[in-house]
């Protein structure tokens, strides 16, 4: 009988890039991976630390987990595996809390160490022997869009962020791994890729930085589409992405989205990020200057110690008037062992937090409807998803706005079509093949 296993990923697109990985090791060695809430043998979690919240998932995955599968066992990895060990080893149904840097092992790691009588749980924080990260050529048809990991680890040290401390100092894939996984990922069905990390402007290595990646990647055959994750300011060349951006022959979509966490400055000191709201403004005005349709995104967080009300009005204000489409909106969540943490006394409250948090959210909604509409009658390509009961393609523009495009004809999935925007629905937008 073969042998069970789930994985449940939280967090990052990393974490989705190594659970890949980590299901590709685990079928190469003869389980069966199943999905998240069928009974398994084995689950495994992998875990974010960025917030509260991300820690309040994991737990109750496992919860979940455990309730569907009373005679299993768990491994946990990630940086919530990292950070806090101990309290995770304490959990019922933990057999083995595996840190990052033995991540890729851990198929490995459960298979030579047995989950030992009377609960105790096994802790491997440490490098075990070196697994490539690496995608398996044998891993079975991809028809999503998918990322690709190519650099790890931040040095920042920003005053809020403890994933320093989780994933350690920045290094970089070398382009060897990269194309290889890139090809391996094409050849098993992959038309999109999302380059990622958890600090991709740090990406460098002794045959190019990210702009000579990306113009290898654009020589792919098969491969369609390509996207650039969550990046840093300052330090990327953002001229010579924009305009590849802008090259209708190179495979690299009008998208950017560019890490902020706040529009003040007062706040940007306090955070110890190393840019000023005009650098930030500097890059995303470039890129919509160059590019009138351009999706750009940004991270934002809400209610960081130190900022005061009149701050939050700045930030605001600030992105009302900025040229960015949409923001991805985080409630401060002090994170232990972080600058942050030490500041509670000039910490907002908890109801503050939430509460500018879902102001900003709200304004947000309104400039990318704005954005959407402002899309309406161009025709843009789209990369066709998943097919609805009703006909319906699930697609994303180069741009990067959901649509739904109804054509009858099946087995259109990871195909390009031209596409002309009708109509708003909801938080998509309808189309029409042209």
């Amino acid at each position: 009988m073969k042998r069970r296993m789930a994985i449940c990923t939280l967090g990052c697109r990393v974490n989705q890039f190594e659970s890949m990985a980590i299901a590709d090791s685990a079928r190469e060695r003869g389980w069966t991976l199943v999905d998240w809430g069928e009974s398994a043998d084995i689950g495994i979690v992998n875990s974010c630390a960025l917030t509260r919240l991300a820690e309040n998932k994991t737990r109750r995955a496992i919860r979940m987990f455990m309730r569907k599968n009373p005679g299993a066992s768990i491994a946990v990895t990630g940086c919530y595996a990292q950070t806090s060990a101990s309290d995770l080893s304490e959990i019922k149904g933990v057999k083995w809390v595996v840190g990052n840097p033995s991540k890729l092992s851990i198929v490995s790691i459960i298979e030579r160490n047995p989950a030992l009588d009377g609960g105790a749980a096994q802790i491997f924080l440490g490098a075990t022997a070196e697994i490539p990260e690496s995608i398996s050529i044998s891993g079975g048809a991809i028809l999503d869009r998918t990322n690709l990991k190519i650099q790890d680890g931040c040095d920042n040290a920003c005053s809020y962020c403890i994933i320093p401390r989780a994933r350690g100092v920045p290094r970089s894939r070398s382009f060897g791994e990269i194309l290889r996984d890139a090809k391996v990922l094409v050849d098993r069905g992959v038309r999109e890729i999302i380059l990622t990390g958890i600090n991709i402007s740090k990406f460098s290595t002794p045959d190019g930085g990210l702009v000579e990646l990306i113009d290898k990647l654009n020589e792919i055959p098969g491969l369609l589409r390509l996207r650039i994750g969550s990046i840093e300011p300052p330090n990327f060349d953002v001229c010579a992405i924009v305009e590849r951006m802008g090259d209708s022959s190179h495979i690299l979509a009008p998208y950017l989205h560019v890490s902020a966490q706040s529009l003040c400055d007062n706040v940007l000191k306090v955070m110890r990020r190393k840019y000023k709201v005009g650098d930030f403004m500097k890059i995303v005005e470039y890129a919509r200057k160059r590019i009138p349709d351009i999706s750009i995104g940004a991270d934002i967080i809400c209610g960081h110690p130190g900022e005061s009300d009149a701050d939050f009005a700045e930030t605001k204000s600030a992105f009302l008037s900025s040229p960015l489409t949409h923001l991805h909106v985080f409630t401060f969540s002090p994170r232990p062992k972080t600058l942050a943490a030490t500041m509670a006394e000039n910490t907002p409250p908890e109801y503050v937090r939430k509460k500018r948090a879902d102001d900003l959210r709200a304004a947000a909604l309104e400039v990318e409807r704005k954005f959407f509409k402002s899309q309406l009658g161009k025709v843009r390509e789209v990369l066709l998803e998943n097919k609805l009961a009703n006909g319906d393609y699930l697609s994303y523009t180069d741009n990067y706005i959901q649509t739904l495009v109804n054509i009858p004809e099946d087995g259109l999935r990871n195909t390009l079509k031209k596409v002309r925007l009708e109509c708003l629905e909801s938080s998509r937008v309808r189309g029409t093949t042209v």
